[in-house]
């Protein structure tokens, strides 16, 4: 569904000294992304996952390179093509209270990608955002509700519903869970898999926490300085990762046991 060949992303910045120096955001990567798969893309801040992520999207053009979207160069794509390809990928950002309009209720929130690419009448439209709410847990009440008036954890629910609103192909999560409460994390982190398993189509999930790698996805890409130092299929513990930076990001963690670390979203549902 998504391919990228030799993708790679630069951007002009200057020193301390007013100096110019080109970042190299992203190195040369190639991969495929397929339908109905769940990947995760994991490594520490500054390591080029969200700059991957954009270049997946579309939002951002590659310096060099290309990214394909069911076999089409999204580069060569007039503006009208793209929006109506763009139009399958989705994305839900970290923080969920900046991707809500404040003025507008939840019910408009995720209506809006409908509103913009569906054109449904009201009442198709109303039974659409029913059956949506009732999928990610909200209530009707919540519906008609402001932003500000809901918890974090609702706001995700939101963003969730909202992504899923034009049924995509493909949905990136950008730290979607982070700054949550344990119980609630381990909510949303469920909901997705559940929502895999409807039918929801394929997901990155973008993350620090190997612990939540392990426990959302089928495929692994431990990332580094903007590039892919490891790929992992299906792991099950820690033991799966080789490299070394895999290995020291482990290392890194608070002092558990691996037992309990590997058990901890499973079992114990607590980090």
């Amino acid at each position: 569904m998504i391919e990228l060949k030799q993708v790679s992303k630069q951007y002009q910045a200057k020193d301390k000294r007013g100096n110019k120096l080109t970042v190299d955001a992203v190195k040369p990567v190639s991969l495929s992304l397929d339908h109905q798969t769940s990947y995760a893309l994991v490594g520490e801040s500054g390591s080029g996952k969200s700059t991957l992520a954009r270049l997946m999207l579309g939002i951002e053009r590659p310096t060099r390179g290309e990214v394909c979207l069911d076999g089409s160069n999204i580069a060569l794509l007039r503006p009208g093509e793209l929006r109506m390809k763009r139009a399958v990928l989705q994305m839900v950002l970290q923080n969920a209270q900046s991707s809500l309009d404040p003025r507008l209720p939840v019910f408009d929130s995720i209506a809006e990608p409908i509103r913009c690419l569906k054109k449904m009448d009201k009442q198709s439209e109303r039974q659409k955002i029913l059956a949506l709410a009732d999928k990610v847990c909200l209530t009707v009440d919540q519906l008609s509700r402001l932003p500000h008036e809901l918890s974090g954890g609702q706001l995700k629910r939101v963003c969730i519903a909202r992504a899923m609103s034009i049924s995509p192909k493909f949905i990136v999560f950008d730290e979607s869970v982070s700054g949550l409460d344990v119980t609630v994390r381990k909510q949303i982190l469920d909901l997705i898999l559940q929502l895999k398993n409807d039918g929801i189509g394929a997901f990155l999930f973008i993350t620090h926490d190997i612990d939540v790698a392990i426990y959302m996805a089928d495929h692994i890409f431990v990332m580094k300085d903007g590039s892919i130092v490891e790929r992992i299929e299906h792991a099950a513990s820690y033991d799966d990762f080789k490299h070394e930076y895999s290995r020291k990001m482990i290392e890194s963690l608070p002092p558990k046991s691996p037992e309990y670390r590997n058990q901890q979203y499973r079992v114990a549902a607590t980090l």
